[in-house]
């Protein structure tokens, strides 16, 4: 039960926040054709290739226009995404829906749909032959489901994708979920869903020894330089003998994720379909996990509460270093840290080449198969967005996030080294947890912990994909 409402809060917060994000990011959009600005790489008009229509940029009037004769479109998600004309953000994205319903001559409805509801909604709707929405926005534990059963289009179904988008190449391959096509999509990923490494910057200076930033630039950055940094952060200092500054903290399934991860491992395979825990390099991360606990001795453990109390204890300043996401940042760090915090990558494991963020998941909109005019659908979605300031927009967040330049560029290089492993779908996290769980409390050996839960673990996927 504690896991699952652990779930729930991530999820709720996600949904607020995203919330917030879109309707800031309406605000600022132009229906016009310009070359887009992406997550990962800057590509002009010619890269992307055409449009619907190329016309004069700054001129809505001379767009072409389309005859969807009136149509409703229907777009749902876990709120109520209607434009507050009450507010200056609200106001002007409904002179944006304007301009687009006038180019397409259609009315625009937002639908507030339950999230755990939206699954079974799509779905049951899409067999009736009436899809409940033209455009769903989908929390991260349905696409797969969704992909398998056959209820939502790809693009790459009626247009190319590469061409007639402005989807960046990371958005287009992570729509995919291992099949080749993209099934969902999004303006750009958002800077929230990133993680990396918090440090106190205090700490470190008190000590004298070199931040984990400026050990990133010396390119020294990696697991070696965290153990001997936690090692030397892990003291009294009371001169009690009693531990009474750490290291490290997190929960342990949240320290355990950034070592698979900076290791060139993952939970999950999405191209495999397979539960890689077993693989050598989430090994030798399980066994980093194992010492950090148990040989090292650098991480302040929970009280009971592993969802509020490592947080806790890194904003008020009794632990060196903390693995989070950038969500954290306004809800638990921001204007409450007792002392300053930087960010950095998770240090480059020794398998790995260079830092990687593994995202584990991603919340998507998705066209439920039956929608009519799927391609004008989704022009109609992407003229609502702001795909051409996504870099601009991730830019203004990162800075009202960090005191520190460098702070703000590992937060915005994190899309640089981004790989997918979503297994949201097949509700294995528990198992994930009694792992993590027992290898830190010395109950169980990474291999043979890893062999106790597999089976179960790859069973839950296997029954996902096979659409039982």
């Amino acid at each position: 039960m504690n896991k699952m409402k652990t779930l729930s809060i991530i999820f709720l917060v996600f949904a607020f926040i995203f919330s917030l994000a879109a309707c800031s990011n309406s605000s600022k959009t132009e229906p016009t054709n310009k070359g887009s600005d992406t997550v990962t790489e800057s590509n002009d008009s010619a890269d992307k290739g055409s449009n619907v229509n190329k016309q004069e940029e700054d001129d809505p009037a001379t767009e072409e226009k389309y005859d969807l004769g009136g149509r409703e479109i229907k777009i749902s998600h876990w709120w109520d995404g209607t434009p507050n004309p009450e507010t200056p953000e609200g106001e002007n994205a409904l002179e944006i829906q304007k301009r687009v319903e006038e180019k397409y001559n259609v009315k625009i409805k937002y639908i507030a749909q339950d999230l755990w509801e939206t699954a079974e909604k799509l779905s049951s709707t899409v067999m009736a032959g009436e899809p409940y929405a033209d455009i769903v926005f989908t929390a991260h534990v349905f696409p797969e489901v969704l992909i398998k059963g056959g209820y939502v289009l790809a693009l790459d179904d009626f247009m190319d994708v590469k061409k007639e988008t402005k989807l960046s190449d990371l958005i287009i391959n992570s729509g995919s979920y291992g099949t080749g096509k993209t099934y969902g999509f999004l303006s750009g990923i958002p800077l929230f869903d990133q993680t990396g490494l918090f440090y106190n910057k205090r700490i470190f200076q008190d000590a004298n020894l070199p931040t984990p930033t400026e050990l990133q630039e010396q390119g020294k950055w990696d697991w070696d330089a965290f153990v001997d940094a936690a090692k030397k952060l892990t003291i009294s200092k009371s001169g009690s003998g009693k531990i009474d500054q750490w290291g490290l903290t997190g929960s342990q399934f949240e320290i355990a994720k950034h070592l698979i991860h900076s290791n060139d491992a993952m939970i999950y395979d999405e191209t495999a379909k397979k539960v890689t825990l077993d693989s050598p390099n989430a090994i030798e991360a399980l066994d980093m996990l194992n010492k950090l606990y148990n040989e090292y001795k650098v991480i302040k453990r929970d009280e009971g509460n592993s969802w509020e109390d490592p947080a806790r204890y890194f904003r008020e300043g009794k632990v060196a270093m903390y693995p989070g996401g950038m969500w954290e940042i306004p809800n638990r760090f921001q204007n409450q840290m007792v002392d300053e915090y930087a960010f950095v990558p998770f240090p480059k494991g020794p398998k790995a080449s260079d830092f990687i963020m593994g995202q584990t998941q991603l919340h998507v909109y998705m066209i439920p198969k039956g929608v009519k005019d799927p391609k004008m659908v989704y022009k109609i979605w992407e003229d609502l967005q702001d795909i051409d300031h996504v870099d601009e927009n991730n830019r203004t967040s990162a800075e009202s996030s960090f005191t520190d330049e460098a702070s703000v560029e590992n937060a915005l290089n994190t899309f640089k080294i981004t790989k997918f492993g979503r297994y949201g779908a097949f509700d294995f996290e528990s198992n994930v947890w009694d792992l993590v769980r027992d290898i830190s409390d010395s109950k169980v050996t990474p291999a043979s912990g890893v062999a106790k839960v597999l089976p179960a673990m790859q069973a839950k996927v296997d029954k996902v994909l096979e659409n039982e």
